[in-house]
């Protein structure tokens, strides 16, 4: 569950990230870049996935602790995708397989 969270607040925070007029974008797949051309499209969407992911997170960890763990995890993403991005560390593909990895690693452990 937590490994799908975390998907959906990177994409949440990547489709603010490449709204933005000032960032440097790379290699950036097709369907971000349509979705990205309307900006308030693209931060509606975003919002959504932010307040679906917080939504879930109260649901399994309680209102105090819920938001507390997902300001947490927002500043994460949002570090990770500011800091990562502009120097070309990010690669869909790997992206996908740390993702795959770490939810099989989640069914399977817990």
């Amino acid at each position: 569950m937590y490994s799908l969270l975390f998907l959906v607040l990177f994409i949440g925070c990547y489709l603010l990230y490449i709204t933005s007029k000032k960032a440097r974008l790379g290699k950036v797949p097709a369907a971000f870049l349509q979705v990205a051309q309307n900006t308030k499209q693209a931060k509606a969407i975003a919002t959504a996935l932010f307040i679906a992911s917080w939504a879930v997170i109260v649901i399994d960890q309680g209102i105090g602790s819920g938001t507390f763990a997902f300001g947490g995890y927002f500043m994460a993403m949002l570090c990770v995708i500011v800091l990562l991005n502009p120097l070309r560390y990010i690669r869909w593909n790997q992206l996908l397989s740390l993702f795959v990895l770490s939810l099989l690693m989640e069914t399977f452990i817990f």
